[in-house]
């Protein structure tokens, strides 16, 4: 059994066994005092010393633990009622066992609980009565009643005790939960993403403060449409998505567009959970804004496009000369694939037709002046040769590092003419 779910029995258990031990002093007191028989001192020590240890395992053993050892509440308050009448109602040992059970009972189970314990005690005390007689004996001796009255002090002061030590738990309990909300609403409210929270029907019912950057206020009331202002095209798909998320499918995420309040559209990157713990179903929303990566996106593959299409040939290196990508047009002007080259270094693509020292200058050139241009001598791989234009660019990081270096490869014609071509990188933090 998981050990919370004995967590009223365990606490109970050494608090009814010391209680009932001292219960067995005080009664086995009266009934020395009386000459009681054999059978009474038998019963008085199933009660008083086995019995606490049964109701214990009762409960540790019982499918609902909690609502086993709350009924055992019920069970010692009817026992002591039957001692009581039993023992002809001494008035100190009646009143501190009737405060005894219906304490404990109030503790546990409230007022109806305390009704009902005293009604256990005076039911079981009326039974006792009609089965043995009525027997009223209220007086007892000094030291009978001072064991009483110490025993009902301890055992209030064990009760407040414990009771004392669950409230101090549950304050710090609440107290670490505050701090946790706090820290989740100042994430919630500083967070860049739009962070919101919706009901089964597609309502706001929470929406960070990210989202008045968006959306106008209207738009964000509480119980207003969560869906008004993503595009007519999205609108639907979302909303059902989402229900169907709420009401317990899988959470997921899909792309939206959202209509913000200056009639922009924005693409967002929406992930949905969803929310359980009783009550309605709820959904929460998460939206990452995706629109500058999208644009950027489509920059590249436009930038991609234009590269690949162009009629000069390219070749772009790492700073340490390794070969990042060629386009199309180098791959027919020099017969080399792109399998050939890419990962290797740009010296494979030279030739001897030109002396070590000529490479040396143009690149100490280039460190100088960030670019080289000038005609050359090439041979492609199939070994032919032809006079060849080139320029090198270094590109350079905002610090001034040479990150690639571009280089605009162009065959001369018989007339000696060339092509000129300006080419830009999509990367906007590098420069020439």
């Amino acid at each position: 059994m998981h050990p919370a779910a004995q967590g009223l029995a365990a606490t109970n258990y050494p608090i009814r066994s010391a209680a009932f031990l001292c219960c067995y002093a005080v009664v086995g007191l009266v009934l020395w005092e009386r000459n009681a028989g054999p059978v009474a001192w038998m019963l008085l020590a199933l009660q008083f010393i086995v019995y606490p240890h049964a109701v214990y395992w009762r409960s540790r053993l019982s499918a609902r633990p909690t609502r086993a050892e709350l009924d055992n509440l019920y069970l010692d308050a009817a026992l002591l009622g039957a001692w009581c009448a039993e023992l002809g109602f001494p008035t100190w040992i009646t009143f501190a066992f009737v405060t005894a059970t219906t304490l404990n009972a109030m503790v546990n189970r409230g007022p109806q609980g305390f009704a009902w314990s005293l009604a256990c005690s005076a039911a079981a005390a009326v039974l006792w009565v009609l089965v043995r007689g009525l027997s009223y004996q209220p007086a007892t001796s000094d030291l009978v009643t001072a064991l009483c009255v110490l025993g009902t002090l301890g055992y209030v002061s064990a009760v407040g005790h414990v009771v004392n030590a669950q409230h101090r738990r549950l304050a710090a309990a609440r107290d670490a939960l505050q701090r946790s909300e706090e820290r989740y609403r100042i994430i919630a409210e500083n967070a860049g993403d739009l962070i919101g929270m919706i009901d089964h029907e597609g309502r706001w019912l929470y929406t960070s403060p990210s989202y008045a950057r968006i959306l106008d206020p209207e738009d964000l009331a509480p119980g207003a449409d969560a869906f008004r202002r993503v595009h007519p095209d999205d609108a639907e798909h979302a909303r059902a998505a989402s229900m169907r998320i709420s009401a317990g499918a899988k959470p997921r995420s899909f792309g939206l567009r959202l209509v913000d309040k200056d009639g922009r559209v924005r693409q967002y990157k929406t992930w949905v959970h969803g929310i359980g713990g009783g009550g309605a179903p709820r959904s929460l929303l998460v939206s990452q804004d995706v629109t500058d990566l999208r644009e950027s996106e489509e920059r590249v593959l436009l930038a991609a496009h234009a590269f690949e299409g162009l009629t000069e040939s390219i070749v772009i290196t790492a700073a340490d000369g390794t070969i990042v990508t060629v386009n199309r047009a180098f791959c027919e002007l020099t017969g080399f694939t792109r399998d050939d080259v890419l990962g290797q270094p740009e010296t494979m693509i030279r030739n001897a037709l030109q002396p070590p020292e000529y490479y040396q200058e143009v690149f100490a050139a280039i460190a100088r002046q960030g670019y080289w241009s000038g005609t050359t001598w090439a041979r492609r791989k199939n070994g032919a040769v032809y006079r060849e234009w080139r320029s090198v660019r270094a590109v350079r990081d905002p610090a001034g590092n040479v990150t690639h270096y571009v280089m605009v490869l162009s065959e001369v014609g018989a007339g000696g003419s060339r092509a000129s071509i300006d080419i830009t990188l999509p990367n906007p933090n590098l420069r020439g």
